[in-house]
């Protein structure tokens, strides 16, 4: 799932400027460099209210949907979307319960992308027990919505730091983070902006994905 959210690719076509990181509404671009052997991997996020898009999902151009009751897959190169179940990241975080580490809350802040954020300071081990520290700057109502794309299970995508970087996850979005000195995902552009609704919706003619033997509905 981490694999799946962070490899998404869009380019915005305005600048960055100065936005209020209250209830953010509209389109940002994050780049990944941790992990990737071909080079960094960008991803588009779009916010309306309770509802985010993901655009690209690798060389598939597909996207990720969440409106808040319904998460969905797009699969466009087949004309088909995935119906996720409400509690598909319990399994990964049940197998991250264990806390490695501490996130403390450092009382400095940055700019990234025309957007204030605070930064938090980790500091542990991985699960093989090798030292691990590294920053992360969570904007309050903007950056990458861990906490509600993954119904609250937010701690499996990074770091189990705690639970004050816990509380700080379910209204603060990553706009930065670092691992042992290197920068491993940051946010480069920001555009306020309404975006429509049928960008979180499944598109006409769509066929849903079922288990073999339990057919295909098109959608109406």
């Amino acid at each position: 799932m981490q694999r799946i959210m962070l490899a998404l690719a869009c380019v915005l076509a305005a600048g960055a400027t100065r936005l209020s990181a209250q209830n953010f509404d509209g389109i940002m671009q994050f780049v990944s460099y941790e992990n990737h052997a071909d080079g960094p991997d960008t991803m588009t996020q779009f916010t309306k209210g309770s509802k985010i898009r993901f655009e690209g999902m690798g060389e598939e151009g597909g996207a990720m949907i969440f409106t808040g009751t319904s998460n969905f897959v797009i699969m466009p190169d087949e004309k088909m979307y995935m119906d996720l179940p409400a509690n598909f990241a319990a399994g990964a975080a049940a197998k991250t319960a264990k806390q490695h580490g501490v996130a403390v809350k450092t009382g400095k802040s940055e700019n990234i992308a025309g957007i204030s954020c605070d930064d938090w300071h980790y500091k542990g081990t991985d699960d093989q027990g090798k030292p691990q520290e590294g920053d992360v700057c969570l904007a309050k109502g903007a950056g990458l919505q861990l906490s509600r794309l993954t119904h609250g299970l937010s701690g499996q995508f990074f770091t189990e730091g705690g639970p004050q970087f816990a509380e700080a996850l379910k209204t603060g979005g990553l706009m930065k983070a670092t691992s042992n000195g290197k920068l491993s995902f940051i946010a480069v552009k920001a555009q306020a902006t309404s975006v429509p609704d049928a960008m979180f919706a499944v598109p006409a003619g769509y066929t849903k994905m079922t288990l073999p033997g339990m057919g295909r509905q098109p959608l109406e």
